[in-house]
This record gives structure tokens, sequence and C-alpha cells, in this order.
């Protein structure tokens, strides 16, 4: 039962410690990460970790001392003042989740589609996410209170055609829960798309059930897609496809997005080999995130650079259904601009000490707000 297995899930280091995925020493160096952010991890997703300290697994997972934010050269922080007005790129609401709340519960960057904040709960939070704050329970703004209110506002716009269930994970919920909140949608006439963001597919493939393939299967007025997040081979599992079969199977789309992140999934190769087996399985990859300006995720960082020369690589070596779209999430709100060659334009560079910069203008999508040109700081480590 996969609840069962949630609550089996270790959530803090001295679970972690008794269950041997970190030692006395790496526990009581990282109290302090562990008392500002949230730990959970399955004991399935555990299993797929080694030893090694650079396991990709382990990096997504266990906490680090690199979730200490670092103290940036005074040219970063004359930059960050210049384009973010603050001392520091990073923001609590890195892509605007609550800037740009237009009821309780429920976001509306874009015309026609909204994002429904369902629960803070995840099977595992993982080290890099774009929620990290509002998930330690600093900004209750995105999940407390009744969903009435972001209901209302979804019957009274009809302009939205794409309704996206997210958290935390949306699959936390049981499936009583889902099926109410799914029998309510099918009252919005003009509602077209239901899209389930989970990363569950990856870290509690349990969650994948019969039960839940049949509620999902069910003769909705709208579709339903389910777009997971796989960020490297060693969670393509045959648990996970298996669920993801399952799921399949009634007629659900199955989608995929993740996060280029340093250390795990930075190589061609890799994605290679992600991006391939997914689209074998009729897994189509999405999106693949540049990695967004949260607290205690800076360690995860590469350069935009860095990123296109990667996905120049994979357009020889991978059909075009099997490319993502490489994307960047423009800080609080302002939409996803393309990171494609010519969606962004350098300005200029910095090299000092242990970390290196460069600011982009970047093409931003037609939003509510219209098109427009933006500048973007970004700041990494060394190769």
């Amino acid at each position: 039962m996969w609840t069962q297995e949630l609550a089996q899930s270790y959530t803090s280091l001295a679970h972690l410690k008794a269950a041997n995925l970190v030692s006395s020493e790496e526990a009581e160096r990282l109290t302090k990460i562990g008392a500002r952010f949230k730990v959970r991890i399955t004991p399935y997703y555990a299993s797929l970790m080694s030893s090694d300290s650079q396991c990709p697994i382990r990096l997504q997972a266990i906490p680090a001392l690199g979730e200490d934010d670092p103290l940036l050269p005074e040219w970063a922080i004359a930059l960050s003042q210049e384009i973010y007005q603050r001392n520091e790129p990073w923001h609590p609401d890195a892509i605007g989740d609550v800037e740009h709340l237009a009821a309780p519960r429920i976001t509306h960057r874009y015309g026609n589609r909204a994002i429904l904040h369902l629960s803070s709960m995840c099977a595992v939070y993982c080290r890099f996410c774009f929620r990290k704050e509002h998930l330690n329970d600093q900004d209750r703004a995105l999940y407390d209170g009744s969903l009435d209110p972001a209901l209302h506002y979804l019957t009274e716009n009809p302009i939205i055609r794409e309704l996206i269930l997210t958290g935390g994970d949306p699959l936390s919920l049981t499936d009583t829960a889902l099926a109410r909140l799914l029998e309510k949608l099918a009252h919005v006439s003009h509602l077209k798309v239901v899209r389930i963001h989970s990363r569950m597919a990856v870290t509690m493939p349990s969650r994948l059930t019969a039960e839940l393939a049949e509620l999902l299967g069910r003769d909705w007025p709208f579709q339903i897609h389910l777009v997971s997040h796989f960020n490297h081979p060693k969670e393509w599992t045959l648990e996970a496809k298996a669920g993801l079969k399952r799921i399949k199977r009634v007629g659900v789309a199955l989608l995929n997005q993740n996060v280029l992140l340093r250390g795990i999934n930075d190589s061609a190769e890799t994605l290679q080999a992600l991006y391939q087996g997914l689209y074998e399985a009729s897994v189509l990859p999405f999106y693949l995130h540049h990695p967004d300006w949260t607290p205690g995720t800076f360690h995860f960082r590469v350069s935009i650079e860095q990123g296109q020369a990667i996905m120049r690589e994979l357009r020889g070596h991978l059909p075009g259904a099997a490319i993502p779209h490489y994307v960047l999430d423009i800080p609080q709100g302002s939409g996803k601009a393309s990171l494609l060659d010519t969606h962004v334009t350098p300005l200029f560079k910095f090299t000092e000490g242990s970390i290196q910069g460069a600011v982009y203008e970047l093409t931003s999508p037609e939003t509510r707000r219209g098109s427009r040109k933006t500048r973007y700081l970004d700041l990494f480590h060394w190769p």
C-alpha cells in the first residue's frame, strides 16, 4: 500500500543516520541544513542510491552543505542589485507563484493556463526544488484554506482551458480526494486539459496503482496529462516503467520535464540515455529547465552556455520528439524564455574566484503582459 510506504519515509537526519544513509559525522555537519529545509526520502528512492558521494540519486535527496547560500563577490552583488533590486539573485518565490496568485491557491501567469496548488506534501523533498522555501512551511499562501475560491475563479474565467495540478505533489492526495476534485472540475465546461505534475513515478512508483489508473481513465470531459520528472537514467527503473505503463493504458498522455543539474545530468551522454528510454516508452520529454533562482540550490547551477552546448549535441543523436525545450523561468513570474541560441543574447561575462557570471538578454514569450525583453543574471561555478 503506497500510503504505508509514504509513512515509512525517512524524515530527519536521525532517520538517515539510523538507515546508514549518512554517517554520524555527516549528520552533525548537516544539522543547520536539516533545520532549515525539510527532509523526506522514501525507502524505494533510497534503495536506488549507492554509497558513492557523487551518486546522482544521493545528490538529489540527501541534504548537503552546498545548500548554504554562498557569499557573493562584490561584482555579483552589484549586478543583482541592478537587475533584481536585491543583494542576491535567489528569491523564496522564484517563479512568482505567490506574486501571481489570482485567488487563494491558484496562480494565473499565462492566459489560457492556470496552476492549482493542491498540497505541500512530497514523497521526496528534492534538494533542487524550486518551491523549496514554500514546502518548508515558511509561506502557506499556496496551500492553506478551501479550494472553493480557486474553483470559483476558474469557473468565472473561461479563457482558462488548461489547469495544472501541482504541489508539493498532487498524487500525495488519496484517490478519494482526487476523484472529488476531478468531479468538481468536470463541471467547468471550458476546461479541456487537466495536467498533473508529479514526481511519484520517480520517487515512489507504487503510487501508480491500478485504482489510480482506473480513476484517471474515466470518461472525463477533459484530457488528462501526467507529467513526470525523471532527471537521470538510474531513476528509469522497472518499477517506474510498470507504473507509467498502467497509466498509459487508460489513455492518459505521458510527458516528462526535468532540470539541468550540476554533477547529476549535466552531460549530453546522460541526458541522451534518459530521453531515449523515455521516448521508447511513449513518455515524451517536455521541458529541460535551467535551474531556478531558489535559495539553497546554488550548488546545482550550470551555465546557460553549457546547457546550450548539451542541447546542440543532443540534436545529432535523438529524434526530434525526444528532445525537450530548453527553457528558463524568468525570475518572479515573467514567463518562460527559450534558451535556444536565437532567443538569448550574452551581454557581458565575469570571471572571478570560484564563481563565474554572465548577464543575458532574454526574449520572453507572449504572456498576459505582452512580449518583452528582460535581462537575466546567471551565476555558476567553475566547470
